[in-house]
């Protein structure tokens, strides 16, 4: 099996240098050759051919994020991993959504980097996985909004489900809220209403279902 002919393109010489030691010995990767700006990284994507580059985000003159649209639009079989010690989730974003296929951090493990490399040069995406919390964290926030949404629940009503799903009486959400006990059974029985359920059972179990909770 030919080696995955990797680039690193980072305007750092230590990273450079850090990298292609770090991959020196590893089996089925070569490392190329490197590049300190886009325009060295676009005459050396043209001349290596390699099947995987590793580009930083910030870098002077083109930036990562542009440089990733060129060389996806010049050279589609490329393979782009962004190597970056930004963990934003706007850059992460933007990166996928003009076309890299990983995103690590710079403090990524040998084996990981391996990992996604080769995982990468077979066409699958590959996330960090210091960063797969955060990411699967917002899906899970995006679902509950969304549920949220679909019943007409406001946030008080969502709180309010998750007291009842911690098993506060009324008395205790009364007293948490600053509420009446009447105040607490008229809110509730608006959101039996929404959820279409008759009792608090119900209500945690629907909202558990569609991820309110």
């Amino acid at each position: 099996m030919s080696p995955i002919r990797v680039l690193v393109v980072d305007d750092h010489l230590v990273v450079r240098r850090g990298l292609r030691s770090m991959l020196a010995d590893a089996e089925n990767v070569q490392v190329v050759g490197g590049a300190s700006n886009a325009n060295e990284a676009i005459e050396r994507v043209g001349s290596l051919q390699p099947d995987v580059v590793l580009l930083d985000i910030k870098m002077p003159g083109m930036d990562g994020l542009r440089l990733i649209r060129f060389l996806k639009q010049e050279h589609p079989q490329v393979k782009i991993v962004m190597l970056t010690i930004y963990d934003d989730e706007q850059f992460l974003v933007e990166a996928f959504r003009a076309g890299a296929h990983g995103y690590l951090l710079k403090n990524v493990g040998r084996e990981e980097l391996l990992n996604v490399l080769r995982t990468v040069s077979q066409g699958k995406r590959m996330l960090s996985e210091e960063l797969m919390d955060s990411v699967l964290s917002q899906f899970g926030d995006l679902a509950q909004k969304q549920a949220q949404s679909r019943f007409g629940l406001s946030d008080i009503e969502v709180d309010l489900l998750s007291m009842v799903a911690q098993g506060a009486t009324n008395r205790k959400i009364a007293e948490r809220m600053y509420w009446s006990e009447a105040t607490v059974k008229r809110k509730l029985s608006d959101v039996y209403r929404k959820l279409d359920v008759l009792d608090r059972a119900q209500a945690v179990a629907v909202a558990t279902r569609h991820g309110l909770l």
